[in-house]
C-alpha cells in the first residue's frame, strides 16, 4: 500500500477547501434577468414624525426630536428623487398610512417619478404591540389610504421595525401582498411555503442606516458612525452578494440618510455599484415578480 506524500496531501485538503468554498458561495445563487450578477433594492422607509412620537395616539412629544421627521417628507424626498433620477434606478418606498395622508405632495412625486410605493403600517406601531383584528384594521387602512393617494394598490409590505407577529405574514398573503419584506434568514430572495406563494425579500440590519446614524436624546451613549466608514461597510456587503451571484436589499430612511454628507455617500455607493458588470437595479416589486415566476415555473 502506497500512501500519499504529505504534500500531495495538503495540495488535495486546499483543493478540497477551494470547493467548499466555491460551493458555499454558488449555493445562494439566483438566475437573475438578462444573466444579471447581482439584483440590487435601493429602498427606502418613509417614517417621517412617526419614530419619534412618545404618544402615537394624540402623536405627541419632544418638538425638537419630531422635527427631524418632518425633515424626510419635505427636505430629504426632493434630494433623494434627484439622486435617483441621475442614476435612472427606480426604488420602493414604504410608507406609513399617516404619513402618505400628511405628506401626499412627497408620495404623488415618488409616484410620478416612477418609484413603488409599499405598505408600511398606519403610525408605524410594530404588529407585535398590536391584537390580530387591531393588525387587520390597520392592514385594511394602510391599503385603502395608499391605494386611493398613490392611484395602485401596494404590492408589499415591511413591518414596522420589522416586527411582525404570529399572524402577520398569513395576514399579508390573505390581503393579496405579493411580497413580504421583514425576514432575516437568507441571504436571497425565496418563495414561502407557509404562507404558500408569499415572496419573501430577506434584509439585514447590517444594510440599515438606522444602526449606524440613528440618533435621539434618549441615546447619548450611542456613537454616531461617519458617512465614510458606513459606506465601507456596504461595499463589503455588496461584493460578497457580487461574488455569490446573490442580492442586496438597502434599507434606508430619509429622515436620516437625506442628511448632506450621508446623502453624498449613498450618490458615491450607488456610483461604484454601477461600476460592476450586470448589476441588476430594480424595484422590490420586480425582484418579487421575478422570483415567484421562477418558482412557478420550477413547480
Amino acid at each position: 500500500m502506497i500512501l500519499p506524500s504529505k504534500k500531495l496531501t495538503n495540495s488535495l485538503l486546499r483543493l478540497l477547501v477551494a470547493l467548499a468554498s466555491f460551493f458555499a458561495l454558488t449555493a445562494n445563487a439566483v438566475e437573475w434577468p438578462q444573466d444579471a450578477s447581482i439584483a440590487v433594492n435601493i429602498t427606502f422607509d418613509l417614517d417621517a414624525e412617526t419614530l419619534w412620537w412618545d404618544d402615537p395616539d394624540t402623536m405627541t412629544g419632544n418638538p425638537s426630536s419630531i422635527s427631524q421627521g418632518s425633515y424626510g417628507p419635505v427636505v430629504a424626498v426632493p434630494k433623494i428623487l434627484a439622486l435617483l433620477r441621475k442614476h435612472n434606478i427606480r426604488s420602493t418606498f414604504f410608507v406609513p398610512s399617516w404619513v402618505a395622508e400628511e405628506y401626499p405632495d412627497a408620495v404623488l412625486a415618488i409616484v410620478a417619478d416612477g418609484h413603488e410605493i409599499g405598505a408600511h403600517g398606519v403610525k408605524h406601531i410594530p404588529p407585535v404591540q398590536l391584537t390580530p383584528d387591531e393588525e387587520l384594521e390597520v392592514f385594511a387602512e394602510s391599503v385603502r389610504v395608499l391605494t386611493k393617494i398613490s392611484g395602485k394598490k401596494p404590492g408589499g409590505y415591511r413591518a414596522p421595525a420589522w416586527a411582525y407577529s404570529d399572524v402577520t405574514l398569513q395576514m399579508a398573503a390573505e390581503q393579496g401582498f405579493l411580497y413580504s419584506s421583514n425576514m432575516m434568514n437568507s441571504d436571497v430572495p425565496y418563495v414561502h411555503a407557509d404562507p404558500a406563494g408569499l415572496v419573501e425579500l430577506p434584509v439585514s440590519w447590517i444594510l440599515d442606516d438606522a444602526p449606524y446614524f440613528w440618533f435621539d436624546e434618549s441615546s447619548w451613549n450611542k456613537k454616531i458612525h461617519s458617512a465614510a466608514s458606513v459606506k465601507e461597510i456596504w461595499q463589503e456587503e455588496f461584493s460578497a452578494a457580487y461574488d455569490s451571484g446573490g442580492y442586496l436589499d438597502l434599507t434606508m430612511h430619509p429622515q436620516i440618510i437625506g442628511r448632506p454628507a450621508r446623502l453624498k455617500m449613498l450618490d458615491e455607493y450607488i456610483t461604484w455599484m454601477k461600476g460592476f458588470e450586470n448589476v441588476w437595479f430594480a424595484t422590490c416589486g420586480e425582484v418579487a415578480g421575478h422570483v415567484r415566476q421562477s418558482h412557478d415555473r420550477s413547480q
